[in-house]
């Protein structure tokens, strides 16, 4: 599978350069890190929140964990883990799990930590559990785009 289809369309649509990256079969950001032999600060995650007004993606490093307070006070909103069955409904194009970090290409809000912009390349799942996406540091920004940013990770 490698990509998702809707994953692929967005890199398409944004004109976005990317490499594919093979690695064996792992089932979490951290996992691939390892199994890819990619610092895990340079792996973002996604991770899927939800509240009454509907879903928010946040993206975060591999090696961190998220701060709800800090992506609720960045998001102005009241967010929390979404429920597993949300998250196949919402990433059907993907393997069980293997949550893309682009929520824009899903149509939900980001909130990304500021970390991830101090690598000089980010590596993303996109859909299946022996694959990542790199973007260098340029398109990770085009990729974020006006999306809301901060501390969001410790």
């Amino acid at each position: 599978m490698s990509l998702a289809p809707r994953v692929e369309n967005f890199l398409r649509q944004q004109q976005i350069n990317w490499q594919n990256v093979e690695h064996p079969y792992a089932e979490t950001a951290m996992g691939c890190a390892i199994a890819a032999q990619i610092p895990p600060k340079q792996v973002a995650k996604g991770v899927l929140l939800a509240d009454d007004e509907g879903f928010y993606m946040a993206v975060i490093p591999a090696n961190k964990q998220l701060d709800l307070r800090a992506v609720n006070s960045t998001t102005q909103r009241l967010l929390d883990i979404a429920h597993e069955k949300d998250t196949r409904l919402m990433f059907d194009d993907c393997r069980s799990g293997a949550i893309p970090s682009l929520g824009q290409a899903y149509r939900l809000p980001v909130v990304w930590d500021d970390s991830l912009a101090q690598q000089a390349d980010c590596y993303m799942e996109c859909g299946d559990h022996e694959h990542l996406l790199r973007v260098d540091k340029q398109s990770f920004m085009k990729m974020m785009g006006d999306a809301r940013h901060g501390q969001i990770a410790h």
